[in-house]
């Protein structure tokens, strides 16, 4: 652990420390920190819960104190691998921390290591949502659990991705000392919320632009009765010459603002430096070759020069000349062609080996051909955010094309793209002729707009065409804002959902998709969700009729885009469809008959009818099943009767749910 998180802790103690006992989240680059409270759960638990989609609360974890430092020292090394490989935990910890939390049930105990939330989480206070891909706002709940009951101690939303930290770092003084392989560089930190862990240095050869993290080591300091921070790279060369960009990070890897690069030449008298300036590449057309000029800021030292082509500007540069230190010019004329881009560079050897090179410069000899002929037959198509250009065939002496792109049918083109391609790179379609393709990613957002592209193409030359004709897109910012359902209501056997107009919100939407699941009485679900309707976008009702009585019904709602895209679903409105029982008989009636009793009954008008049953029962007895009949049976002569018993007969409808009707009061005969 570096020098400055155990001295810039004690301000961030301070901060955390009056609402340590409170749960917090705070958002990192992977996920979400939930903090449940400063309490050891030793007799207890945590519970974290997390809001799902369905709108339920779900168990995400429970968080218990590890039993022994063999257990603390493997949450340390079982976090998240983002904190692993940026933030990793001195395991040598883990008996001394075991020790301290031992002295009290709160985690005061551990000084000042109980500000990182690592630490936290091992010793089960905390608990990282690792590896978030989606977007939102997440919600969570906290609880404190024992054996005997469960208390809720906070719910919490928080976004994600969110940067709060807002730490940054300007530069005081830099100190080289080549002797020691030693650069110190002295920052004035100011950062708002105390919540800097510490600083990340990044370092490039000057004028490369290549910077890479280096080991360094950090630390406070004072700096004309000003706070700093030193920052000391120790892997240093003497005379060489470095660019340093320092980064400073909350405790949770969110990164603050970066510094301003400064230049630090690694020598203890700075005017021995030579310095390779004014470096101009001019291509000559009439010699047929190119000149190359540069100046020093200094001579001392200089050995001399070696020049450096290659036809890619990332690729392989050759050696093409080795020049003695008072010559500060050079004319190329090896292997030239017209129309060839070649890039070149210069080193300075000044005693303590090759300097910094130059900046790579690029240099063409003009070629004669013209380009008056722009590529043809531009077509454009878009899936999600990603635009498909389609452009006519290639010209045999095409070396590429530029892209340009504009917002608006008629907005200012800029130069998005430059490809160089060959006659292989086309591809052949059915009509014989070539098409080249360039696909654009366009970022995504809520607001839709309109996108115009041109191409031009580049001979051998280097002379470009005209621009061809524009074709446009409309899209839709490709997040599309999901519906919120207002209202629904069950009203005259339907179902009614009512949802809000995204159209004054987003104006490419198109339409709505409606979708429905279904649960029974004891809420099990007897549907998944399906898309059940398509509406237009001027349309923010639907009327559902294809519904079952005692079903609770749910539904969600998305947007459609201009290009068939859809947003996220809308959270869920339910509705209980009330059971409806059949109606019953009417006009029931039972005469006794010669050893018979004959029931007669109408029958109501209801499709759902499946059955008549009919139930009998005696003056001292129960009522049993008699008979079931079909839905259009409406009499019956039961001949199982016996004489001076009376009997009581009830009748029933059952409709295609296997629900029965209402019984009315029982008809009764004897026979005598």
């Amino acid at each position: 652990m570096k020098r400055i998180i155990i001295i810039l802790t004690i301000a961030v103690l301070c901060g955390n420390t009056l609402n340590a006992q409170s749960s917090t989240t705070r958002a990192y680059p992977n996920g979400i920190y939930v903090f449940c409270g400063m309490e050891i759960p030793r007799n207890f638990y945590y519970l974290v819960e997390k809001k799902g989609a369905s709108g339920e609360w779900e168990s995400a974890a429970e968080l218990r104190a590890p039993k022994n430092a063999a257990e603390l020292k493997a949450n340390m090394l079982n976090m998240p691998a983002f904190f692993r490989s940026t933030m990793p935990l001195q395991i040598e910890l883990a008996d001394f921390l075991w020790e301290r939390q031992k002295l009290s049930p709160y985690t005061d105990s551990l000084y000042a290591y109980s500000y990182d939330p690592k630490i936290m989480v091992a010793l089960g206070c905390g608990w990282f949502d690792d590896g978030l891909k989606t977007e939102g706002d997440y919600q969570y709940r906290v609880s404190r659990v024992n054996k005997s009951n469960s208390m809720i101690l906070s719910e919490l939303r928080q976004r994600f991705p969110e940067n709060l930290y807002k730490g940054t770092l300007n530069i005081l003084k830099f100190t080289p000392n080549p002797d020691g392989g030693i650069i110190q560089i002295y920052y004035h930190l100011n950062d708002p919320s105390s919540f800097t862990y510490n600083v990340k240095l990044y370092r490039s050869r000057l004028l490369e632009n290549d910077y890479k993290e280096v080991p360094s080591e950090t630390a406070l300091t004072s700096v004309n009765d000003m706070d700093a921070i030193v920052v000391s790279d120790e892997s240093v060369t003497k005379g060489m010459t470095y660019s340093y960009i320092a980064v400073p990070y909350d405790f949770i890897g969110n990164m603050g603002t970066p510094s301003t690069p400064v230049n630090i030449y690694n020598m203890s008298n700075m005017a021995d430096i030579g310095i390779l300036s004014d470096f101009k590449v001019v291509a000559d057309k009439d010699k047929k070759g190119v000149t190359l000029t540069w100046k020093m800021t200094s001579n001392t030292f200089i050995m001399g020069y070696e020049v450096y082509r290659s036809q890619d500007y990332d690729g392989s540069y050759k050696c093409i000349a080795t020049l003695p230190g008072n010559v500060t010019s050079f004319f190329d004329d090896i292997d030239i062609n017209p129309g060839e881009t070649y890039f070149y560079y210069v080193t300075v050897n000044n005693g303590y080996g090759n300097n910094v090179p130059s900046a790579r410069t690029p240099a063409v000899l003009e070629g004669t051909r013209e380009n008056f002929l722009p590529p043809q037959d531009v077509i454009i198509e878009l899936e999600d955010n990603v635009v498909r250009l389609m452009f006519g065939s290639i010209k045999r002496d095409t070396r590429g094309y530029q892209i340009y792109r504009a917002e608006g049918y008629t907005g200012e083109l800029f130069q998005i793209a430059a490809i160089s391609v060959s006659a292989e790179d086309a591809i052949a379609t059915a009509e014989g002729s070539k098409l080249m393709i360039f696909c654009d990613t366009l970022q995504l957002s809520g607001k839709p707009k309109t996108f115009s592209y041109a191409v031009a193409d580049i001979n051998s030359s280097y002379n470009i065409s005209p621009l061809s004709e524009r074709v446009s897109i409309q899209f839709s910012g490709g997040m599309l804002p999901a519906p919120m359902i207002r209202e629904a209501m069950f009203r005259d056997n339907s179902i009614i959902v009512v949802w809000e107009d995204v159209t004054q919100l987003n104006a490419f939407v198109t339409g709505y998709n409606v979708w429905r699941s279904a649960l029974n009485k004891e809420g099990v679900t007897i549907e998944e969700f399906k898309l059940i309707a398509t509406t237009d976008y001027f349309e923010n009702l639907y009327i559902d009729t294809e519904l079952t009585p005692g079903t609770h019904y749910r539904y969600v709602l998305e947007s459609i885009g201009i290009n068939g895209e859809t947003s996220g679903k809308s959270i869920h409105a339910g509705v209980l469809v009330p059971s409806q029982r059949p109606l019953p008989p009417g006009q029931i009636s039972a005469i006794a008959s010669d050893n018979r009793i004959l029931l007669r009954w109408d029958n109501p008008i209801d499709p759902t009818l499946k059955n008549i049953r009919i139930y009998r029962a005696t003056s001292d007895g129960k009522s049993t099943l008699l008979k079931e009949l079909p839905a259009n049976q409406s009499s019956f002569e039961d001949k199982t009767v016996k004489k001076d018993i009376l009997y009581l007969y009830y009748i029933v409808t059952v409709n295609n749910r296997g629900e029965e009707s209402k019984t009315d009061d029982p008809v009764s005969a004897k026979m005598r």
